[in-house]
């Protein structure tokens, strides 16, 4: 009896204290960021896809360890661990997680200085390298990353940086080596660990920059393991053609009893199952819950009709209560739209984040419930305001100009987006939503990639100009689209009566004069030739222009 009680006592140690087992040469301290490891790693062979399960195992993995390096190197200075203690530390790395196997990872491969090039000795060799006044303006640009909920815009103007600075750094090296990377991301977080959050925030936000080739050893298992498929593949194929002519005749008979309509359903269930298989391929998208189908059911009252706020290109947008009790809008995409789609549209809008656009907070990724998940706009959206039943406030002036100037610098945002240019591609009132403060976001946006676009008919950076034209018409007058452009034009270019076009509701309450060069900005984003309309930051300064004069 003394065995078991013996063992529950070595095991309340490590309970209580797990993460300061260390060996006698590894000086990185797990504690502060522990690796937790997602479901799949705990039996990757039995994932749909190992390969892809591996791979994002040993990213979260090294991201531990690289995190630890980071604390590391503020004292010692140094970006990457010697030889003997990135062993050291790996082993001891893994003896904390001996229910997950790391050991096809390499991670000592990526943590050892013996792997890297010249330009990440250390930390001061980064330094010097970039320069003090490029290192410290990328301290500046990511230093919106300490807090503890840092905005998109901080991430965005971070990695735009850090993107220039790994540039620089590998010219100055005169090499385009591995470690460069890991050695500025380890050196920028290492230069304010006295800040809570300040190594979590760089590492949540750049760590996706860093590419890991995976070490040369996968590459025999993967031949071995190649070979045993092919001779199962080859052992199958033979089978096949011996009991394929039975089966055939034993089979035929209720094949050709069969119906039509049985059939198509088989083709459906198959069908069905292929796309929930599809649907488990890892992909990174940063920053984003993953809510389950009954998180989605239960948020929605299974999507009844009456949480239903409005209906969008690609999907129907309900009301939910999350299960923090937040709430948010839920689009809920139509069965049309291919899955890699609905993922591709994820993984884009991920990235794309403004205060004038509306942000996604998740997604439910199941074939039979595939979700979005935005920011929820308590006041709805642009068109019940202007062209509504009138039951809520009118839009002062002041509101309409502000309303404006915010749409102009989401949709400027987009077009000059430095991680990847994009058109909206469906600029309209129902498109335009306002939170608890009448603060104006873009939303439901195609976000197609500009440089697919041009005179082929699809969406470009212009037609979002007319578009916004057209929506710009409609806040000066409160009236649908139908022949309003042409209106404006003529008013404005053959001299008519430019005060007859404001909305009525305003009751005269606006400035003639800021009336009419918003008009007449209006009309040039409308020009037939796409060349004459103006570009967004033009349109955005001259309404700012406009709005300091108020």
């Amino acid at each position: 009896m003394a065995t078991p009680h013996l063992f529950f006592f070595f095991s309340l140690i490590f309970l209580c204290n797990p993460h300061k087992i260390h060996s006698s040469t590894c000086t990185l301290d797990f504690s502060q960021f522990p690796y937790e490891a997602q479901a799949e790693c705990f039996d990757i062979a039995a994932s749909s896809f190992p390969v892809l399960s591996a791979q994002t195992c040993c990213r979260s993995a090294l991201q531990s360890l690289f995190q630890s390096m980071a604390i590391s190197a503020n004292k010692s200075r140094s970006t990457f661990l010697e030889p003997a203690e990135a062993q050291d530390c790996s082993t001891t790395f893994q003896s904390l997680h001996n229910r997950i196997d790391l050991s096809s990872c390499g991670l000592q491969n990526f943590i050892s200085a013996s792997t890297i090039n010249s330009c990440s000795k250390d930390v001061d060799s980064v330094i010097n390298a970039l320069g003090n006044e490029r290192y410290n303006a990328l301290q500046s640009n990511c230093g919106g990353l300490s807090s503890a909920n840092y905005s998109d815009d901080a991430c965005f103007n971070c990695l735009g940086s850090y993107r220039e600075s790994l540039q620089a750094l590998r010219e100055a090296d005169g090499s385009n080596g591995r470690g460069c990377g890991e050695a500025l991301l380890v050196s920028l977080a290492s230069s304010n660990i006295d800040s809570p959050n300040w190594v979590h925030g760089t590492f949540s936000c750049l760590w996706d920059e860093i590419e890991f080739p995976w070490p040369d050893q996968n590459q025999n298992k993967g031949h071995l393991l190649g070979s045993r498929k092919l001779l199962a593949i080859i052992t199958v194929a033979v089978c096949l053609v011996i009991i394929t002519p039975i089966l055939y005749k034993i089979t035929r008979k209720q094949l050709n009893d069969a119906s039509e309509k049985e059939m198509d359903s088989l083709s459906v269930i198959i069908l069905k199952k292929r796309l929930e298989d599809e649907s488990r391929i890892t992909f990174t998208c940063s920053d984003l819950y993953v809510f389950s189908q009954d998180e989605m059911k239960k948020a929605t009252n299974s999507f009844d009709h009456l949480n239903l706020i409005r209906e969008g290109t690609t999907g129907k947008f309900y009301v939910g209560i999350m299960p923090s009790g937040m709430r948010a809008a839920i689009k809920r995409i139509n069965d049309g739209v291919k899955l890699h789609d609905f993922i591709d549209e994820i993984c884009r809008k991920a990235k794309i984040r403004h205060p004038n656009l509306v942000s996604t907070l998740g997604y439910c990724d199941r074939s039979a419930d595939q979700c979005l998940v935005y920011e929820y706009c308590v006041n709805g959206d642009l068109e019940r305001w202007l062209l509504g039943e009138r039951r809520t406030p009118i839009l002062t002036w002041e509101h309409r100009l502000r309303i404006s100037i915010e749409i102009a610098r989401g949709l400027w945002f987009l077009h000059n987006n430095r991680l990847e240019k994009m058109v909206h591609g469906d600029i309209k009132l129902t498109n335009i939503l306002l939170n608890e403060k009448l603060e104006a976001k873009l939303s439901d946006s195609i976000f197609s990639k500009s440089k697919q676009k041009g005179p082929n008919g699809l969406d470009t950076m212009a037609n979002d100009v007319f578009n916004f034209g057209v929506v710009l018409l409609q806040i000066l007058t409160g009236r649908k689209p139908t022949s309003l452009v042409n209106e404006a034009r003529e008013a404005v270019l053959k001299g008519g009566d430019i005060i007859a076009m404001a909305d009525p509701h305003l009751d005269g309450a606006y400035i003639s004069a800021e009336f009419q060069t918003i008009l007449s900005l209006a009309v040039l984003c409308t020009t037939p030739n796409e060349r004459e309309r103006p570009h967004m930051d033009e349109i955005l300064r001259k309404l700012e222009e406009t709005q300091i004069l108020v």
